[in-house]
């Protein structure tokens, strides 16, 4: 099995390296402005990986998106999801209908690429690996055992069943399907952890440049309770839909095999967080990506339903006042998503029950 990679970052890299280990043919696509790590395995003729996957990989590297398009019809997308429209734009020009795309992670990609003529999209909750790449090669502090997926189905468009197996066969590791990419979407925890610990940090974050550990030394009692919050706002969401989510620990152990009681518990003991370093400044995709791309969509989704939303919307301002971006502007929200025409009971109408219960 072939297939392309969108994205030269981290996660696209470490994608690469497991599915190339696993005996597939890899293609990875860097786009002309974002090309520090494709040249530094260009320099170096091969990629090193540490941490959790060990060895040596030659990646192929591509500038060149018509060549990505053609090597394979599985395009999986790894960039973070606010590069998600540079790269939609571009595929826009070929014709994609023997295509699959899996955007890792998804945060709603199908509904921002409605009018994209592809075969179908598969969306991820998170990326199935924790890790990092610098000029010495890739270190993956954790592998995930386990994702969440769905793929996006409009009614009345029909899916070969065959398309499943052939998605769980590309991935090393066990795919949970879900019922709809919203299911998905609020199962991305990164909504939950990400922005109140940049938040409950920021002060420690610009006067030590990040000197510190995120996880380990910044989730504490507080902050894990103001997470707790949010949480329970993103389960009462789904309860809407008539979903039974479990808690952000509780996904993430899932996800990695572990059995943390807390949110304190994980960030102390769990290997693929307690040794992530805090970012030096608050412009990092834990804001950047995660408050416009997932907890904007989960207040707008909320307020559409009714549910009280009032402790995301509080991260949300916050964030908006510290940064100066009207991100409930610009985020993922109903308009951004094609659904601001649809009432409650059209919107939950739309995104139930999509997948065959047997998966």
């Amino acid at each position: 099995m072939s297939v392309s990679i969108i994205g030269a970052g981290p996660a696209g890299f470490a994608l690469a390296v497991d599915l190339q280990h696993h005996g597939k043919d890899v293609l990875v696509y860097a786009h002309p402005t974002h090309q520090r790590h494709a040249n530094s395995i260009k320099d170096n003729g091969r990629l090193e990986a540490r941490g959790a996957m060990e060895g040596f990989a030659h990646i192929e590297v591509t500038s060149d998106m018509r060549k990505a398009v053609e090597f394979s019809r599985i395009l999986i997308l790894t960039v973070p999801s606010t590069g998600q429209e540079t790269v939609l734009h571009e595929l826009k020009q070929f014709s994609l209908r023997r295509h699959t795309i899996i955007a890792i992670p998804g945060n709603l990609f199908s509904l921002v690429a409605a009018d994209l003529d592809v075969g179908c999209i598969f969306e991820t909750n998170l990326s199935p690996y924790s890790c990092r790449m610098d000029e010495n090669g890739l270190t993956v502090l954790g592998r995930k055992s386990l994702i969440f997926i769905a793929p996006f189905l409009p009614r009345g468009r029909p899916l070969n069943s065959s398309i499943f197996a052939t998605v769980q066969d590309l991935f090393p590791m066990q795919l949970r399907w879900c019922s709809s990419i919203v299911e998905v979407c609020l199962s991305n925890v990164n909504g939950v952890f990400h922005p109140l610990m940049m938040l409950m940090n920021a002060g420690r974050i610009e006067s030590t440049a990040g000197d510190f550990l995120l996880y380990r030394d910044g989730l504490t009692r507080s902050v894990g309770n103001a997470m707790l919050a949010v949480d329970r706002v993103r389960i009462k969401i789904g309860e809407a839909f008539g979903l039974q989510l479990k808690s952000a620990v509780e996904i993430s152990n899932e996800c990695y095999g572990q059995s943390f009681g807390d949110f304190v518990d994980l960030a102390r003991n769990s290997p693929p967080h307690n040794k992530l370093k805090a970012p030096p400044g608050l412009d990092n995709r834990n804001i950047s990506e995660d408050v416009p791309d997932l907890l904007v969509c989960w207040c707008s989704l909320a307020e559409k339903l009714g549910v009280d939303a009032a402790p995301i919307k509080a991260v949300i301002v916050l964030v908006e006042m510290v940064t100066g971006v009207d991100y409930c502007e610009t985020g993922r929200n109903l308009r951004r998503l094609n659904l601001d025409s649809l009432s409650r009971d059209e919107l939950i109408a739309t995104f139930k029950g999509m997948i065959p219960s047997r998966l």
